[in-house]
């Protein structure tokens, strides 16, 4: 059996924070690590998603082309994996030529097969920018539930909708409402492969029952899927002045990437299990789109499993990049021990279910559990023998209470290749944990120091450093630097051997995390680590006094209130995010603080002419005012 292990392909507009590695790519990196040890034939396949709107608004905004915004991100998704040792045989790029290739040739075969067709639709164009508006260059209001969407989704519902369903729609670059106008796109037929997926995830016995019951909730209400867009950047459909939706293109970078190592074959070998590591916010992507293409392609096998891991939360609050609520990679490694993260966040919840990261609750885990179980009783072991032997000791026979601790070994390495490999990575972990519980009991049963005998004592310490060295090796898989850490101790090879070999001097492999190194995250956290800016860049920001002449809500958004606002001489429309924290009426005459010399925006398809500012913790917003009265207009120095 061969197996093809992918991750959710990262998308270059950021570098990876902990939610990311959580739900996805360490997960796949301990059922990878854990397959290669066992000798199996197993490739772990990913890389970056380079294409859609997204990465063109940010190119657009920042004056750049957007190859410098892929190379740029692509550089530090990829360190940030690197940086906690999680392995790829190929790490590629969808802004590449093989997968440029590999994605049209799929798209041909689609169209051959019937399941690509034209047809004409209406869509947004913005007169303004003289260009139609794909998916996020129009945001509006939801038609379903009146909340702030973008052009294919809404933040609020999660549903999926067109874009021309939207109310209120304006275009994000200058605000313009935009008209419909007709074009023709390219659908794919996703409706005709109804019953073909249905007995796919019906057959699929490897599918965790939630993505099973969301991809069977989506398939009754099929339909065909627009997958061409009215923008420069993308995969260029063959004979089109269109590019490809990034949906349909990005996963066959699943594709794209084994040919750049010559392992196509697992794609198409019967014997091959193919499994798929996301988030579970593309769950239907996976579960559903992915495997109608392969259905309709038919050149390729269909996915084994697709596991989606759960969100994780920071301290009980959803992680935001805008609030700054976001632990990244980099800062996390940048004071703990990558292989303390990989532990944590695998322990602290299974896989499925949805997690929280906290400070307290980290510390913990790391010092009363991990150190306090698996680092106590591993230094116990090695600097006693050490200290007797120099050696691991290798004997001819046991007593039958040593026996029993070979026979629990023996259950353990087969509960946990059984919890492994039906993704049950946190279970297998605890595994490890009740193995180090055992074998503390062992050695304070046997009280090695009390021994006379030197045959028994050699006999108990064999135990012993057989217990540290499965330790040591089912380790592996989770904290691969610990773990090597512990086997360099005893001059061992990563299996469960046990050779007799000199010991190095003990060291203490597991170190506390301390209240100091917290504080240093947490300081990352809040920003403490600021960008310093002269006297000059700050006297440029014209700051004046306002009252709050005028206050109503922003139709359809959940966070907006638009404001009128007197400068003494001149009245300015201000479209502010409070409105979760205040009501209209309560405004009104109230004196605040505004930047009167920032460029005006189109916010919500409103012409906002400055902004006010506030304080913001984590529960409240409170707006900046004078704490004496003091005329519309007045300058703030």
């Amino acid at each position: 059996m061969k197996y093809l292990i992918t991750t959710a392909l990262a998308y270059t507009n950021g570098p990876l924070h902990l939610g990311h590695v959580r739900s996805t790519y360490i997960p796949a990196d301990i059922l990878y690590k854990y397959l290669k040890l066992k000798g199996e034939e197993v490739i772990h396949v990913g890389g970056t998603d380079n294409h859609g709107v997204p990465i063109l608004l940010i190119a657009e905004k920042e004056g750049k082309n957007p190859e410098e915004i892929v190379e740029k991100y692509h550089n530090e998704i990829k360190r940030d994996l690197e940086s906690l040792n999680i392995e790829f045989d190929v790490f590629g790029k969808t802004h590449s030529d093989i997968h440029i290739k590999t994605a049209q040739e799929f798209f041909l075969k689609l169209k051959e097969n019937g399941y690509i067709y034209e047809k004409e639709i209406e869509q947004f164009y913005c007169e303004n920018c003289k260009k139609f508006l794909p998916d996020r260059y129009v945001e509006g209001t939801c038609p379903y539930c009146g909340g702030e969407a973008r052009g294919d989704h809404c933040e609020s519902c999660g549903r999926h909708i067109e874009p021309i369903e939207l109310k209120d729609p304006y275009c994000v670059i200058c605000g313009n409402r935009p008209v419909i106008k007709k074009t023709i796109h390219y659908f794919f037929k996703l409706s005709a492969l109804k019953e073909e997926l249905e007995r796919y995830i019906k057959n699929a016995e490897e599918m965790p029952e939630h993505v099973r019951n969301l991809a069977l909730n989506w398939i009754n209400e099929l339909r065909d899927w627009d997958v061409s867009r009215d923008i420069s950047w993308g995969v260029p459909i063959p004979g089109s002045d269109q590019v490809m939706y990034v949906w349909l293109e990005a996963p066959i970078g699943y594709i794209s990437f084994t040919k750049m190592i010559n392992k196509e074959n697992y794609w198409v070998d019967k014997d091959t299990k193919i499994y798929h590591f996301i988030g579970k916010d593309i769950i239907v992507h996976h579960a559903v789109f992915w495997p109608g293409m392969l259905i309709a392609h038919k050149g390729y096998n269909l996915p084994t499993s697709v596991i989606a891991g759960g969100y994780l939360t920071l301290e009980g609050k959803k992680m935001s990049t805008s609030k700054r609520w976001v632990i990244w990679v980099k800062d996390f490694v940048e004071v703990f021990e990558p292989d303390y993260l990989r532990y944590y966040l695998i322990i602290a919840s299974p896989l499925f279910k949805d997690s929280d990261f906290s400070f307290e609750e980290f510390k913990n885990k790391i010092n009363n559990e991990l150190i306090n179980i698996i680092g106590n009783f591993t230094h116990r072991v090695l600097t006693f023998t050490y200290r007797k032997f120099k050696s691991v000791p290798v004997v001819d026979s046991l007593e039958d209470e040593d026996k029993k601790i070979l026979d629990m070994i023996e259950k353990t390495l087969d509960e946990y290749d059984k919890n492994i490999r039906s993704f049950k990575f946190r279970e297998a972990l605890v595994n490890v944990l009740h193995l180090a519980i055992e074998g503390n009991s062992y050695f304070q049963k046997m009280e090695p120091w009390n021994i006379e005998s030197e045959d028994r004592l050699k006999q108990i310490l064999y135990v012993c450093c057989k217990l540290v060295k499965t330790i040591a090796y089912l380790l592996y898989p989770y904290m691969p630097k610990k773990s090597k850490e512990i086997l360099d101790i005893m001059n061992e090879e990563l299996d469960i051997e046990i050779r007799g070999n000199e010991l190095k001097k003990p060291k203490i492999v597991f170190k506390k995390v301390e209240d100091d190194d917290i504080e240093r995250l947490k300081n990352k956290l809040k920003g403490d680590n600021m960008e310093f800016i002269d006297i000059q860049d700050f006297q440029k920001i014209d700051l004046r006094v306002g009252k709050i002449v005028e206050a109503e809500e922003v139709k359809g958004s959940k966070k907006l209130l638009r404001l009128t606002i007197d400068l003494g001489n001149e009245k300015r429309q201000i479209v502010s995010g409070i409105k979760e924290y205040y009501k209209p009426e309560e405004l009104i005459n109230k004196k605040v603080i505004v930047i009167c010399n920032l460029k005006p925006a189109k916010i919500f398809g409103i012409t906002s002419e400055g902004m006010i500012l506030a304080a913001e913790d984590d529960k409240t917003v409170s707006l900046l005012t004078v704490d004496r009265d003091v005329k519309e207009g007045s300058k703030v120095r």
